[in-house]
C-alpha cells in the first residue's frame, strides 16, 4: 500500500477539514486516472476529438533531437556539437514530462551534473565535483547573487517557468568571469515572439503529487505579433513533508512558493527590438532539514519568507552591415530577500534564532558580434555590483532575553570586465575558439559589532572587526578547437585557466561557533584558480548518437576554514586540488517509435596538499532509458536513475551506499472542446527504495530522498 505523508502542519492548523477531504479525494483520484490511462495506452483508445495539432513530422523533430541549439557557451546560438568543452541541455517539455520538482531534479538528468540536496525546494547543484559559489547561476542572463551555505538560490525559479536550462561544464566560456571555475547554469524562461500573424496563445497546468504530497498550478498567456509580443503568468505550489522510501517522515521538508512574471518585446523597426520583463516569487515556510554548510544538526531550520524580484530590460541593434551583426545590452536589477528561522533547538542557550539579509544586484553588460570574413568575434564589457544589507540575527534565550547580533556588516563587491571570444573556421572541417577575460573586482565591509541591540543594557558592545576594502585584477582565458574529421564525426579539445574571487562572506564573515572559538573572514583572500583540459568526441547518424569526454581540473589557493589556535579559526587560501573525470552519453533509436538511452558519469577529486579524496564528489552514477512514441499520441517512458557506493571520502566524512530507482511516466495528448490537451501520469521510485544521496551526507547526517511518488499532470493548450 502506498504511504501517503501527513498534509503540511500550517495547512492543518489553518483548514483542517479542507485538509482531510483533500487527502482523501487525492488518494482516491490517483489509483483511478493511472488505470484510465494504462487502458487507454493497451488498447490504442483515443480520447474524442479532432486528432492533436501537431503534425508528425513535428513529433520526430521532437523524438530525435540530435544536437541541442544553446546560447550561454558563446554568447550566441551555437550547436553543442560544435562547442569545445561539455555542455548541457534540458528543454521545457522534458522538465514537464519528468515532473521535476526543482530545476536541480531536471539538470540533474545531465551526465557530470548532480543535485546536492539540503531540501526538496532548494536543493543545490554540483558540476564534475565544485558547486554553490564556483558555479555562476543566471536567469535570463542575469547574474543571481545570494548566500549558497544554506542553499535555497535554485529554487528561486518555478521549473513551469523554464524554457530551457543550459549548463557548461566547466570554465568553457570568458563571458562569465569569476565563479566560473566549476560552470555556468542559465535559465531561459518562457516569453513569447515574434510572428507574421496576430496569435494568441496560452496553457493551463496543473498537477497533483502524493510524495510530497501536494499541488501545483500554472498558467501562461501569450499575445504574439509582428511588432509587438506580451506574455504573462503566474504559478502557485504547496507541498506537505515528504516521506522516504522506508516511510519515515523528513519533517521540516515542506514547502510553499508562488510566482507572478510579465514580459514584453517590441520591435521598433526592422533593426531595433526591446524586450523588458518583471519576475517575482515568494516562497513561505519552507522547510530546510538538511542545515546546508553552515549549521551543524539540531535546530529545524526554516525559511518564513524568501523572496526574489528581477526587473531586466534589453535592447538589441540588429545593424545590417557586413561586419556587425548585432549589438545589445542587457540592463538588469535583483534582488532576494532571505529571512531564515532556527528553532526546536535541542538543548543550549537559545530557543530561537532569525537571521536575515537583503541581497542587491544590479548589473549591465554590453555585447557585440562581429563577423569578419572567417571569423565570429562577441566582445564587450561586463559589470555588476553585489551588495548585502540589513543582516542580523534576532536572539532569543531560553533565560527570556533577546538580543540582535550580526554575522556580517554591511558590505558590498563590484566586478567589471571586458571580454572577446573568437570563433575562428579553418576551412570546412576545423574551427578554433579563442577566448579571454579581465577583471576588475573590488570589495568592502562597513565596521562590525558584537551586537546591535545587547540582551541587557550592561552587555558590552565591541569591535569585532573593523571595516576593510578590497581590490584586485584577475583574469581567465581559453583555446578550443572542433575538427569534424569524418562526416559522422566530431573531435573537440579546450583548455582553460579560470579564477574565483573571494565572495563577501568569506572575506568579511564573522561567526562565533560557541565554546569561546570565533570564525573570520579574511579580507586578504587571493582568488582561486583553475587550469582546466578537456577532451571531446561525438558520432551521429540518424539511428544512432554517442558523446563522450575526458576532463581534468587542476585547483589552486582553494579557499578553506582554517584553525589559527584553540579560539581562532579563519578563511585562508591553503588546499590544493585535482579533480578528473568522463562522461558518456548515448541514445539509439531502435524503431521510428522506440528510443533507448543511456549516460555514464565518472569523476575523481583529491586534494593534493594533504593526499585525501575531496568531499562533495559525486560517486559514479548514470542513467538508462526506454521511450516509446507512438503515432496514436501516446507516449511512454521507463527509466533507472542509479548512483554506485562512494567509499573514497576523507576520514572525517561518512561513506555513501550505492542505490537505484525505477522512474515509469506516460502521457496522451488529444483534443477535446477544440483545444489541445495532455494527460501525463507517473510514479516516481516504483519500488519505493530508500535512498540517501552521498552528497547530501557529508554533514554528518543523512537526508533520505523520497519514496514511491504518484502524480497525475493535466495540461491545456491553448
Amino acid at each position: 500500500m502506498t504511504r501517503m505523508p501527513d498534509l503540511k502542519r500550517l495547512a492543518e492548523a489553518r483548514h483542517p477539514e479542507a485538509s482531510k477531504q483533500m487527502h482523501g479525494l487525492k488518494v482516491f483520484l490517483q489509483p483511478i486516472s493511472i488505470v484510465l490511462l494504462l487502458i487507454l495506452a493497451a488498447t490504442g483508445t483515443a480520447i474524442p476529438g479532432e486528432g492533436y495539432t501537431q503534425t508528425e513530422e513535428q513529433e520526430q523533430e521532437r523524438r530525435i533531437t540530435l544536437d541541442p541549439v544553446l546560447v550561454t557557451a558563446r554568447g550566441r546560438q551555437s550547436l553543442a556539437s560544435e562547442t569545445p568543452g561539455g555542455v548541457g541541455v534540458v528543454d521545457q517539455e522534458e522538465i514537464s514530462e519528468s515532473n521535476s520538482i526543482s530545476l536541480t531534479n531536471a539538470a540533474a538528468r545531465i551526465p557530470g551534473v548532480d543535485k546536492s540536496s539540503d531540501s526538496a525546494w532548494g536543493s543545490a547543484m554540483t558540476i564534475r565535483g565544485l558547486g554553490r559559489n564556483a558555479v555562476i547561476f543566471l536567469v535570463d542572463g542575469c547574474r543571481v547573487n545570494t548566500s549558497t551555505d544554506i542553499n535555497a538560490r535554485f529554487g528561486l525559479v518555478n521549473p513551469l517557468d523554464i524554457e530551457q536550462i543550459e549548463v557548461l561544464k566547466g570554465p568553457i566560456s570568458a563571458l562569465y568571469g569569476s565563479g566560473s571555475t566549476g560552470g555556468v547554469v542559465n535559465i531561459i524562461t518562457r516569453k513569447g515572439k515574434f510572428t507574421q500573424t496576430p496569435t494568441w496563445t496560452g496553457e493551463i497546468t496543473n498537477t497533483i503529487a502524493s510524495n510530497p504530497q501536494g499541488n501545483d498550478s500554472y498558467g501562461l498567456a501569450t499575445y504574439n505579433s509582428k511588432n509587438v509580443w506580451v506574455s504573462a503568468s503566474a504559478g502557485f505550489r504547496d507541498h506537505a513533508s515528504y516521506e522516504s522510501g522506508s516511510g519515515e517522515k523528513i519533517d521540516n521538508s515542506q514547502f510553499e512558493d508562488s510566482t507572478l512574471n510579465a514580459s514584453l518585446g517590441l520591435r521598433e523597426n526592422p533593426l531595433n527590438t526591446t524586450q523588458f520583463q518583471v519576475q517575482h516569487l515568494r516562497g513561505e515556510e519552507i522547510g530546510i532539514p538538511g542545515k546546508g554548510l553552515a549549521l551543524p544538526t539540531g535546530p529545524d531550520v526554516t525559511y518564513p519568507d524568501v523572496n526574489r524580484t528581477l526587473v531586466n530590460l534589453t535592447h538589441t541593434l540588429t545593424p545590417d552591415t557586413p561586419l556587425i551583426s548585432e549589438s545589445s545590452i542587457n540592463l538588469f536589477y535583483q534582488k532576494i530577500e532571505r529571512r531564515v528561522r532556527l528553532d526546536h533547538f535541542p538543548g543550549g542557550p537559545l530557543t530561537e534564532l532569525r537571521p536575515q539579509a537583503d541581497h542587491d544586484t544590479w548589473g549591465a553588460k554590453w555585447q557585440n558580434t562581429l563577423t569578419p570574413r572567417a571569423h565570429t568575434i562577441v566582445a564587450g564589457v561586463d559589470v555588476w555590483n553585489w551588495k548585502i544589507s540589513n543582516s542580523n540575527r534576532y536572539r532569543e534565550f531560553a533565560s527570556g532575553l533577546t538580543g540582535v547580533d550580526a554575522s556580517l556588516a554591511d558590505v558590498e563587491q563590484f566586478s567589471g570586465g571586458v571580454f572577446m571570444e573568437d570563433e575562428w573556421r579553418i576551412g570546412k572541417t576545423v574551427s578554433l575558439n579563442l577566448g579571454a577575460r579581465l577583471d576588475y573586482i573590488s570589495a568592502e565591509s562597513q565596521d562590525l559589532y558584537n551586537w546591535i541591540t545587547p540582551p541587557t543594557p550592561s552587555t558590552p558592545v565591541t569591535l569585532v572587526q573593523s571595516g576593510r576594502s578590497y581590490s584586485d585584477t584577475s583574469w581567465n582565458a581559453h583555446g578550443g578547437v572542433t575538427w569534424k574529421f569524418m562526416p559522422d564525426w566530431t573531435m573537440t579539445f579546450i583548455t582553460a585557466s579560470a579564477f574565483r574571487a573571494p565572495d563577501l562572506m568569506e572575506r568579511f564573515k564573522y561567526i562565533n561557533l560557541g565554546g569561546g572559538v570565533e570564525l573570520f573572514g579574511n579580507p586578504d583572500l587571493d582568488p582561486e584558480r583553475s587550469i582546466f583540459l578537456e577532451y571531446g568526441l561525438k558520432h551521429t547518424t540518424d539511428r544512432f548518437t554517442i558523446s563522450a569526454s575526458a576532463y581534468v581540473n587542476f585547483l589552486d589557493d582553494l579557499i578553506t576554514e582554517t584553525v589559527v589556535d584553540d579560539t581562532t579559526h579563519e578563511m585562508m587560501n591553503v588546499d590544493k586540488a585535482r579533480i578528473h573525470g568522463g562522461e558518456i552519453d548515448v541514445a539509439c533509436y531502435l524503431t521510428p517509435s522506440l528510443t533507448a538511452t543511456a549516460t555514464l558519469a565518472y569523476i575523481y577529486g583529491k586534494n593534493t596538499r594533504t593526499d585525501e579524496p575531496l568531499a562533495f564528489i559525486a560517486p559514479l552514477n548514470g542513467l538508462a532509458g526506454l521511450r516509446y512514441d507512438g503515432t496514436s499520441r501516446f507516449w511512454g517512458t521507463i527509466e533507472m536513475e542509479w548512483a554506485a557506493d562512494q567509499n573514497r571520502t576523507p576520514d572525517a566524512t561518512p561513506s555513501g551506499k550505492g542505490w537505484e530507482r525505477f522512474n515509469l511516466h506516460m502521457g496522451k495528448k488529444f483534443t477535446a472542446l477544440g483545444k489541445n490537451q495532455e494527460l501525463i501520469l507517473g510514479i516516481d521510485n516504483l519500488f519505493d527504495r530508500d535512498t540517501t544521496n552521498y552528497l547530501s551526507t557529508s554533514r554528518s547526517m543523512e537526508l533520505k530522498e523520497p519514496g514511491i511518488n504518484f502524480f497525475c499532470t493535466w495540461k491545456i493548450i491553448i
